[in-house]
């Protein structure tokens, strides 16, 4: 068997020039770029660094004169952050600063609102007179500029604004999800229902991803679970490594808008977002939940195998729900010590060489979604060296594993696929298996949302690990067997593996299939 083939910005440089009005500097390196007053045009390769100046075409953010002008030792303040295309976690604002119909003379003080007045003069003035100054102020956590006429009367002020420096980036704005027009959203919630039912592994939908924030974003990223959102954020995103662990990033050339073609994985599917900016500052999640009202048949045919040489077929005490009583060891008949309860035979193997049972044909074709189930055992799950331990593999039609559940040598659970062009795919349970000790596995390839899914249950433990798989097609399998536990020390009990994707549900009624006589794989 020729298994073997499983191996696995930018530094601001420029100096600042302002004039009286506005200097326009050159958009030199990345680092000064240009705005308009409505839309910030955010390139796919531009850093927002912090720090870093951006120009804009001036606009008049105060002009007194349309209402009341600053009065006698008193302050003005005008709003600067999130408005007219500057970032609301603005650090600095560079502006025009023009004082006219001065009843006094004096002088005028700016400053971030919500500090201390400094005792210092921007623009000095005597009466009557039109003075006009450049100012570069920091600007308020509020996101407002205060201006202090140190005079004994009226003054009036006003501030063209031209450029800003960028502050302390934060994380993007939530991205918005919005369903396809095939799901109805229930009022008030993040969830729906597929319109006609919709079946489990059957069907995709497109979901629109939309940035709300002053600024695109660099780029989304999405997961898809079952009824449980995500516990953690994705981290390290590149729009150069499109498939990280088990989410998906997309990078529109705009920054606003992207698609999520989603499949669903269960009776209920969960769809999470994040925004992710250009220093790799991830936004929270939004989600959104839909349901399907159906599922693909629960497997029932039997596919038999007869034990190999040196293997046997052993009673194993089950319980009521199928789970099989804890053993001191994997080898021997598990159903003494257990009167009256059901026993169910299991495969027992030795890991000697070309130890295996094997189908007489397969039981999927592993370009195509399937699912793989289990109760396993085994001896030394963890034998040292190079040696793998194979539980469950369907040969694909070139000979190689077109799906191989196996434990590596360090004990560890894995499912392995391989794309047409020999590229593995592969999802693991870092936490290993322990020796004598079932436990149940179920997996799947979802061909429709590209992923590979185990999920491990041992002594009341249970976990779900994902892998976003690439989008190549996987190896065909319509003429190989499915081969049981090559190289492995220990017993198979219940082995599933068919086409299409079941239910979490559905994994345990296909266990409620086998009979104490059943001594084969269920597809």
């Amino acid at each position: 068997m020729r298994g073997t083939k499983f191996t696995a910005v930018f530094t601001v440089l420029l100096a600042l020039l302002v004039s009286v009005w506005v200097s326009a500097a050159p958009a030199s390196a990345g680092v000064i770029r240009n705005r308009s007053n409505s839309v910030p045009l955010l390139g796919p390769t531009e850093p927002v660094d912090p720090g870093t100046f951006v120009s804009l075409p001036p606009f008049r953010a105060l002009d007194t004169r349309g209402g009341s002008p600053a009065g006698p030792d008193s302050a003005v303040s005008f709003q600067v952050g999130g408005v007219s295309g500057i970032p609301a976690n603005v650090s600095a604002v560079v502006f025009n600063l023009t004082v006219t119909g001065s009843q006094s003379f004096g002088f005028v003080s700016a400053f971030a609102s919500g500090t201390a007045r400094p005792n210092a003069s921007n623009v000095n003035f005597g009466v009557g007179q039109t003075v006009a100054n450049s100012v570069t102020v920091p600007v308020g956590a509020n996101g407002k500029v205060s201006l202090f006429n140190r005079s004994s009367g009226t003054t009036q002020l006003i501030a063209d604004v031209s450029g800003y420096f960028m502050g302390k980036l934060m994380p993007p704005e939530k991205p918005v999800l919005t369903p396809p027009a095939s799901i109805t959203t229930i009022p008030g919630t993040d969830t729906g229902t597929v319109n006609g039912g919709g079946t489990v592994g059957v069907g995709q939908y497109e979901f629109t991803i939309s940035e709300p924030g002053t600024y695109p974003a660099r780029g989304f990223a999405y997961a898809v679970t079952n009824a449980n959102a995500p516990s953690s954020m994705p981290v390290n995103l590149s729009c150069e490594t499109p498939r990280v662990a088990a989410w998906v990033v997309v990078c529109p050339s705009d920054g606003r808008k992207a698609t999520a073609t989603v499949g669903p994985i269960d009776y209920t599917t969960t769809i999470s977002v994040w925004a992710f900016d250009y220093a790799g500052n991830v936004s929270y999640p939004t989600t959104y939940q839909f349901r399907v009202a159906n599922s693909i048949p629960v497997p029932s045919t039997v596919l038999p195998i007869t034990a190999p040489s040196g293997g046997s077929w052993v009673p194993v005490a089950t319980q009521a729900n199928g789970t099989p009583y804890a053993t001191a060891s994997c080898q021997g008949d598990a159903s003494t010590g257990y009167p009256g309860s059901t026993t169910i035979d299991a495969l027992q193997l030795n890991g000697a060489p070309g130890q295996f049972g094997e189908t007489l044909a397969p039981a999927v074709n592993t370009a195509e979604s399937f699912s793989v189930s289990g109760w396993f055992c085994a001896t030394n799950p963890a034998p040292g060296g190079t040696t793998t331990q194979s539980l469950i593999t369907q040969i694909a039609d070139t000979g190689d594993p077109g799906l191989a559940v196996r434990l590596n040598p360090d004990g560890k659970l894995e499912m392995d696929t391989l794309t047409t062009s020999n590229t593995l795919e592969q999802v693991v349970d870092p936490f290993g298996v322990v020796a004598n000790q079932w436990f149940f596995l179920s997996a799947a390839y979802d061909k429709g949302n590209k992923q590979l899914r185990v999920t491990v249950s041992s002594a009341g433990f249970a976990g779900t690990w994902v892998t976003a798989a690439a989008p190549a097609s996987h190896l065909p399998s319509t003429t190989q067997p499915v081969r049981l536990g090559e190289g492995f020390s220990g017993q198979i009990l219940n082995p599933v593996i068919t086409q299409g994707i079941l239910t979490s549900d559905q994994f345990t009624s296909a266990q409620r299939q086998f009979t104490p006589t059943t001594q084969g794989i269920l597809k």
